[in-house]
């Protein structure tokens, strides 16, 4: 995260997030069509890329979350 401030880094995430979700829901579109096309070949690959795009989401997210853990600071211990 070097250079970036803890609030611009949360925002990017949230925008990569965004972004994730959307191509993820334009693959799974995608997916649909090939496979009432006919390209199971296709499909099977296309689906296999999804899983990647969920991966990076998932990631994404996690990430996120460690970002406003750190925002708001450790949990009291008392």
């Amino acid at each position: 995260m070097s250079g970036w401030s803890l609030e611009a880094a949360i925002t990017m995430e949230r925008r990569h997030i965004l972004e994730g979700e959307m191509r993820v829901f334009r693959q799974e579109a995608l997916i649909r069509k090939l496979t009432l096309k006919g390209h199971v070949d296709l499909a099977i690959r296309a689906t296999e890329f999804l899983g990647r795009l969920r991966e990076f989401v998932a990631v994404a997210k996690e990430r996120l979350l460690t970002l406003e853990q750190r925002r708001v600071g450790p949990p009291d211990r008392n």
